[in-house]
């Protein structure tokens, strides 16, 4: 199988199509170079594709969604790349732990991620009881499609809200 073409690096601003056709912005926090990327994304949703977006935008606080997901969409230029924050600091956008929990089940797992590599470090069991389960992103890695309809489906949910 082909390595995805790596035409991104930490620090890069992007938008992604949503399944309204409108947009989100989102940002590269991490990269294992070979197409697994983990970044942050963010709303309010946007109407067009903007020629760049200010660095100064982009709050960590103000993100509404996190993950490891694939870089096929920047790669093959699905997601428009906006430019890149040149003096990023990985200690701004930390890689946060994330929650891997069953339905039906008291077990939780919070899961640490290698900084460089983005390989499963450490796990570490709990309960429910235990752990704000809401306070970390869930485990796994997601297409990038999926990451267009949750998007899609955050954005949209939290514009009926604020109407």
């Amino acid at each position: 199988m082909a390595k995805n073409n790596i035409n991104y690096d930490v620090g890069t601003i992007f938008c992604i199509p949503l399944k309204n056709g409108k947009f989100a912005r989102g940002i590269v926090a991490r990269h294992d170079g070979g197409g697994q990327v983990f970044g942050y994304f963010f709303g309010p949703s946007l109407d067009g594709i903007p020629n760049s977006i200010d660095k100064d935008e982009l709050h960590i606080e103000e993100a509404i969604f996190s993950g490891i997901f694939s870089g096929m969409g920047l790669s093959n230029d699905e997601w428009k790349q906006l430019g890149r924050i040149t003096s990023f600091r990985l200690d701004d956008w930390p890689l946060p732990l994330f929650i891997n929990t069953e339905k039906d089940c008291d077990r939780v797992e919070l899961i640490e991620y290698d900084e460089d590599t983005l390989e499963e470090k450490i796990v570490s069991i709990s309960t429910r009881g235990e752990v704000d389960i809401n306070a970390y992103p869930e485990d796994g890695l997601m297409g990038y499609e999926y990451v267009e309809n949750v998007l899609t489906m955050k954005l949209d949910h939290a514009y009926k809200i604020s109407k």
